[in-house]
C-alpha cells in the first residue's frame, strides 16, 4: 500500500481495508483512525454496509492487534455517524459478542467496552435487546462476560434504563448452566443487581419461580 495515498472520504478506504493482508491493514488503521479523529474528514461512503463487512472482518481476526484495531474503528463510526449505523447494531454486535470469548484479555475488555459506549450512545434497552444471543451461547466464556457486563450496565445506567424482568430471566436460566463459572457469575449477577433494586428482584424472582434453596 502506498502510504502517501491521499484519503478524501471513507470511500476511498474501502478497497484497502478489504485487503486481508496483515501488514496492510495494520498500516491503514493508522491512516484512518486519524481521519476519523478529523473533525473535518468526509464520511460520505458509497456502500457502508461493505465498509462495516469490512471492518468486522477485522474485529474477527485472530490477530489480536487487528481485532482490536477494528473494534476502535467501528467505535469511532459509531460516534461520528450513529444514525446511519443504527441498522447495523445487530451485525456489529453479534460480531462483538463473538470475540468476548477471545483467549486475549485487551480484547474481551475492549468488546465489553464498546458494547458500553453503544448503551450510552443508543440507550441500554435498545442494546440489550439485541445482546440476547449472549446468554445463549455456546461458549461459557461469552456467557460468563455477558453476566459480568450486565453487572456494570446495571451499575453504570441504574435499573430504570433496563428491562429487568427480561434480564432476570436470562440470568435465572443460566443458574442451571452445565458450566460452574457461569453458574456462580449467574448468582454474582443476580447478588450484585439486588444491591442496586433490592425488593424489586425479589417479586421476579417469584415471578420466575426460583427454587427456595437458590
Amino acid at each position: 500500500m502506498d502510504s502517501g495515498c491521499a484519503f478524501r472520504s471513507l470511500d476511498d478506504f474501502s478497497e484497502v481495508i478489504a485487503s486481508k493482508d496483515t501488514n496492510v491493514r495494520l498500516e491503514v488503521y493508522n491512516q484512518l483512525e486519524s481521519f476519523l479523529k478529523q473533525s473535518h474528514s468526509n464520511l460520505h461512503c458509497t456502500d457502508l454496509n461493505s465498509f462495516c463487512n469490512s471492518i468486522m472482518a477485522w474485529v474477527s481476526s485472530s490477530n489480536f492487534k487487528i481485532s482490536i484495531n477494528g473494534l476502535t474503528i467501528i467505535q469511532l463510526l459509531i460516534q461520528h455517524m450513529h444514525e446511519k449505523l443504527q441498522n447495523y447494531c445487530i451485525d456489529i454486535i453479534v460480531h462483538i459478542v463473538d470475540r468476548l470469548a477471545d483467549s486475549k484479555e485487551q480484547v474481551r475488555a475492549a468488546s465489553k467496552n464498546i458494547l458500553l459506549f453503544m448503551m450510552t450512545t443508543y440507550t441500554p434497552t435498545y442494546i440489550w435487546d439485541r445482546l440476547n444471543v449472549g446468554f445463549n451461547h455456546k461458549i461459557a466464556k461469552v456467557k460468563e462476560e455477558i453476566l459480568e457486563l450486565l453487572i456494570e450496565s446495571f451499575d453504570k445506567f441504574g435499573a430504570s434504563c433496563m428491562h429487568l424482568g427480561k434480564m432476570v430471566t436470562f440470568v435465572v436460566k443460566l443458574l442451571t448452566d452445565h458450566n460452574q463459572f457461569v453458574r456462580d457469575k449467574a448468582l454474582l449477577c443476580l447478588i450484585e443487581v439486588y444491591k442496586t433494586v433490592g425488593d424489586r428482584l425479589r417479586n421476579e424472582l417469584k415471578k420466575k419461580q426460583l427454587p427456595e434453596e437458590k
